[in-house]
């Protein structure tokens, strides 16, 4: 049943049955109760896409992640997921604004998007939090029913409205899994972490190790904090086979394997299996030629492009939406790339 039949049923206008609907305006009791019957009786329930459209309101969600060039390129894939929602969302009356920062030198990230969030009169933020301590000082100054919706990432000390992405520890936990399958020795096996900091990097580590906690293997973890740049990578590497001369196998955390890969297999010695993390191109290229062996996807794109529409969801619609999505984790090696 649509408004205006409930509205022809009373006997009564459009404009008598939306105030009843919304409680506001001035309805007597008789005509209230009648509008109500009808209304339980057909099970009519208000368009909130149509009223929205009615209202003509306009909102605006704030989008905070690193630059789109860091971590390989990782974000830039990330960004393209949110491009695509607001495509979609800008008949609604949703506008996007994009606030980036250099996850490598955090300092001016506090003040520098405070700023932004307090003149930018919005009306949600969907945010990857990663440098912890600085994502959640910013946090803190936030309104306490400012909606918050996390992807890729999580904060354990921050309850955000919704969070989509991944189970950072069983994503490790299958690393080293599937790093034990493909490495023909018996280890040491190898953690290069790049952002340790960062609460879903600590969980893939934990899960790596927790695999390998009721086998013999050895584990050494080793922090390369700007791996994704070649000539510090390289410098890195150098180090760590002087270190280890015979790695069973490598666990680059991020979307950087590249790098690694790369440098470690591509001088025609004996193989070194790799496995990391994300489809980005360098990582598609080496898993091609076959210096990676499994890349772990994190589908950075729906992540974003989802988390876009859980804002859309709570703050537009008014529509109840799930504390947490968590998202398949995706096995790539050459023979089923895209």
């Amino acid at each position: 049943m649509t408004l205006r039949e409930i509205a022809e049923a009373a006997h009564v206008s459009i404009g008598t049955v939306d105030r009843v609907l919304h409680n506001r305006g001035r309805v007597s009791p008789e005509t209230k109760a009648k509008i109500e019957v009808l209304i339980e009786q057909h099970g009519y329930k208000p368009n909130p896409i149509a009223r929205h459209l009615k209202l003509n309101k306009k909102y605006t969600f704030a989008i905070l992640l690193p630059n789109t060039t860091d971590d390989s390129g990782y974000w830039k894939i990330a960004y393209a997921g949110i491009q695509k929602a607001a495509r979609e969302l800008k008949t609604f009356g949703v506008d996007i604004q994009k606030i980036e920062f250099n996850r490598y030198d955090p300092l001016p990230f506090f003040e520098n998007i405070r700023r932004q969030l307090e003149d930018g009169h919005f009306d949600g933020l969907l945010m990857a939090p990663v440098q912890p301590e600085m994502s959640s000082l910013l946090l803190k100054t936030l309104p306490a029913e400012f909606p918050v919706v996390f992807f890729d990432a999580q904060l354990p000390d921050f309850p955000p409205l919704s969070r989509i992405g991944q189970n950072a520890f069983q994503s490790g936990v299958l690393a080293g899994r599937l790093l034990d399958a493909f490495s023909v020795g018996e280890g040491p096996y190898c953690v290069v972490s790049a952002h340790s900091e960062d609460f879903h990097i600590r969980k893939r580590i934990d899960g790596f190790l927790r695999y390998f906690e009721s086998l013999a293997h050895q584990i050494r973890i080793f922090e390369c904090r700007d791996i994704e740049h070649k000539a510090t990578c390289e410098a890195f590497l150098q180090k760590l086979l002087a270190e280890i001369p015979a790695p069973g196998g490598i666990f680059v955390t991020n979307a950087s394997v590249h790098g690694v890969a790369s440098f470690v297999n591509d001088k025609g010695g004996e193989h070194i299996a790799v496995v990391g993390y994300d489809l980005v191109p360098d990582n598609e290229s080496q898993l091609r030629a076959g210096t990676i062996d499994c890349i772990l996807s994190q589908r950075p794109e729906y992540q974003a492009y989802e988390g876009i529409y859980l804002l859309y969801s709570h703050v537009v619609l008014q529509q109840a939406i799930e504390k947490e999505i968590i998202v398949p984790i995706d096995i790539y090696v050459r023979e089923n790339l895209p």
